[in-house]
């Protein structure tokens, strides 16, 4: 019996399918793993997770998960469980559109607020640049004063490209982002080899439709790897404790202490620093109602 060590590149049901070296194989996984450092939140294995794996004749089986040093978490829909979209993920590019299907704050600020608890670097990434930026410079100038990354590309023109390529180079990076944002067609211009299928906007409803249906994890070329999702409509944050939330919005924390109760909710209480902020124009209003959104769903 041979023991390989291997990343796990896609979940087929029962099956697992595991990069071992020169060699994929596709194998089974053990009901009972071993994981390494206790069991994480949502003790599944995804893709991205580094595992032993025992080897007989052709027939594998996954025995153990190693110690995770990133997982992008999410509130699963409809429940009250974790889920893990991928493991050791370096990067995350949250991939928009530049007009249609139209960027959704809410949406962006979520994918945010998850890659400040799990400590994984995000990159705002506006594709469709083609459609033109009037619409959403204001927003995009609100992150950008904020310290976030920002690139504008085209994967139809080619404009920006070679800036995504490079930030990929010898690290794993996540893309998401919402459906009909052009995730697939920006993955096939920055490596043609991965030929994913490419989805078109609803006429009807003007939302994007499913072309990916399960996470994967993709070798480039020179180096790296990209983990492509499926496209999401909605993302609940994770255990999102006050203080880590704040992580995520620090022109908020910087105002909270000046308010006038220390329990203050930032409602409707009188002399609330940070509602003053947002009338005044140091806040932006759709940051200061997705971090009120985000707490209540906490509370809930």
């Amino acid at each position: 019996m041979e023991i390989l060590e291997g990343t796990v590149i896609a979940m087929h049901g029962p099956l697992v399918r595991v990069q071992a070296g020169g060699q994929t194989l596709v194998v089974a996984s053990r009901r009972r793993l071993n994981w390494e450092g206790g069991s994480p939140p949502a003790a599944r294995l995804v893709v991205g997770d580094r595992v032993s794996l025992e080897l007989k004749d052709e027939d594998g089986v996954i025995v153990a998960v190693h110690a995770r040093r990133s997982s992008l978490l999410r509130r699963a829909p409809a429940s009250h469980r974790a889920e893990v979209l991928a493991a050791n993920v370096d990067q995350a590019l949250l991939v928009f559109a530049a007009r249609e299907p139209p960027l959704k704050q809410g949406l962006l600020d979520r994918f945010l607020v998850a890659c400040s608890l799990s400590g994984i670097a995000a990159t705002i990434v506006v594709n469709k640049l083609d459609q033109g930026l009037a619409e959403i410079a204001p927003l995009l100038a609100v992150y950008q004063g904020l310290g976030y990354t920002v690139r504008r590309v085209s994967a139809r023109s080619g404009w920006g490209l070679g800036e995504i390529k490079r930030l990929l180079v010898d690290r794993t990076s996540l893309f998401c982002g919402p459906s009909g944002a052009g995730k697939s067609s920006l993955l096939n211009a920055v490596y043609p080899g991965f030929r994913l299928r490419v989805g078109e906007l609803s006429e009807s409803t003007g939302k994007g439709r499913h072309t990916t249906s399960l996470a994967e994890l993709m070798p480039l070329p020179y180096g790296g790897f990209v983990v492509d999702t499926p496209g999401l409509k909605e993302f609940g944050v994770w255990e999102a404790e006050t203080g880590r939330l704040l992580e995520a919005f620090p022109e908020i924390a910087r105002h909270m202490g000046s308010c006038r109760f220390a329990d203050c909710r930032h409602r409707h209480e009188p002399d609330c620093a940070v509602r003053a902020a947002v009338e005044s124009g140091g806040i932006d209003p759709g940051r200061y109602a997705s971090f009120i959104k985000i707490l209540d769903e906490a509370a809930e």
